[in-house]
């Protein structure tokens, strides 16, 4: 028997001693271990980094349209020029912090109107489970939704500088459809869209968020998954752009001498102010030499 610090007394007589668990991952002196897979042997087969993101969200590796789909993702939502994860990564890095502080700054502007995020997907989740409980069709769940969000924000619908339609959800649902991994997630999104349009008399097309976390759900990761993945990609960019800042920029400018506008105003995102290479064709990975 021991006495804590409040005087009670309590019996540690069998208790286990204390240890995470986990059924992600191990490790020893000489061995990482995921998902049963040792981490070297991995890489050394060939498996690719979003096989390999797959395998440690789901526990399984990847068919090879899954494994498709997922990078498509990763690499269309990687990069989206001037934004906000991106400006505030900069105007971090602009004070010369440690470069992981501008990365997180960056990440920390995710939320309901910019960014990956779950409350699109545990939307949809709670709406196809009411639905399927009440034997609705998925056009009378879609329905549904909209008349519940009459005046409100619907998230997975619109973009603000994609008017005429986010080009990043139309190729990713396109692409879900072509790999055979579109599902019932995705064809709600798409009635979703469709009834926004009936019930409110004007288009608003399907964004980024909810074109990739319908198809997310069908391949079968969950809501907080999926916004964990697109962190993770983002979070790339907003490196590439704090890197960027803190070396080719001077510290602490867009300051007193510096004339003001819309820090996001597509005006000063074309390709007048960019500095990097030409445009060029995409080559075909099976092109390049060993």
């Amino acid at each position: 028997m021991a006495d804590d610090q409040w005087g009670d007394q309590y019996d540690q007589t069998g208790r286990v001693p204390f240890h995470w668990q986990s059924s992600i991952s191990y490790k020893t002196a000489d061995r990482i271990v995921l998902q049963g897979y040792e981490t070297t042997e991995l890489a050394e087969a060939g498996w690719s980094f979003a096989a390999v993101v797959f395998l440690l969200f789901q526990g399984r590796l990847p068919k090879k349209n899954e494994e498709k789909m997922l990078n498509f993702f990763m690499v269309e939502f990687m990069e989206h020029a001037m934004s906000p994860s991106t400006l505030t990564a900069r105007c971090c890095a602009s004070g010369r912090p440690a470069l992981n502080a501008a990365i997180a700054a960056g990440i920390l502007t995710f939320g309901e109107a910019h960014g990956p995020g779950h409350l699109h997907g545990i939307m949809v989740h709670k709406y196809m489970e009411m639905g399927e409980k009440n034997g609705w069709t998925l056009t009378q769940i879609a329905e549904q939704l909209v008349k519940d969000h009459k005046g409100k924000m619907i998230m997975g619908l619109g973009q603000p500088q994609h008017i005429h339609g986010d080009p990043r959800a139309i190729r990713i649902m396109r692409m879900g459809r072509e790999l055979g991994v579109a599902g019932k997630f995705h064809d709600l999104q798409v009635e979703i869209e469709k009834a926004f349009e009936r019930i409110n008399g004007k288009k608003v097309w399907t964004n980024v968020i909810g074109g990739a976390n319908c198809i997310f759900m069908d391949l079968g990761f969950s809501p907080l998954a999926a916004w964990a993945i697109g962190v993770l990609c983002r979070g790339f960019s907003c490196a590439a752009h704090a890197i960027e800042e803190m070396t080719k920029e001077k510290a602490w400018r867009a300051s007193r001498t510096t004339k003001m506008i819309n820090l996001l105003d597509l005006s000063i995102q074309g390709p007048k102010y960019y500095d990097g290479p030409p445009d060029r064709p995409v080559p075909k990975p099976e092109d390049r030499k060993e």
